[in-house]
């Protein structure tokens, strides 16, 4: 049995809402399905994204192939590029952004403190 990961469309005429599910290819669109995986709601500004990562996870791992909308939504949530990596066999590497920010807030808490205590004691040496 062939297993996609794709969206099924709910919600009412002009206002679309979808689930991430996993289903039969054969199946229908919005027919039966094996697992719900999250949501998706395109209305809401921005996007609406839901998504059960280790659900995501253990059907990726089990083969099932997901569509091109679904493959984008699971890329914005970060759940294929930890699925590639997992497959390659490689550690996700950490965000050199986070950790440069990190310090960059560290050292300027530190220069703010620096400059209260020499404004505190230039003041106090005026008195």
């Amino acid at each position: 049995m062939a297993v996609r990961i794709r969206l099924q469309r709910l919600g009412r005429k002009k206002r679309p809402f979808y689930r991430l599910v996993a289903a039969d290819a054969r199946a229908q669109r919005d027919g039966v399905f094996l697992e719900r995986l999250g949501h998706y709601n395109p209305l809401t500004d921005p996007a609406d994204v839901l998504i059960d990562e280790e659900k995501a996870l253990k059907w990726l791992r089990r083969g099932a192939q997901p569509t091109d909308t679904a493959k984008r939504l699971l890329s914005q949530e970060g759940i294929w590029k930890k699925f590639t990596y997992e497959k390659l066999g490689k550690p996700l590497p950490e965000d050199e952004v986070t950790e440069t920010s990190d310090t960059e807030d560290t050292d300027s808490s530190e220069n703010e403190q620096e400059v209260l205590v020499t404004e505190a004691s230039e003041s106090s040496e005026e008195e």
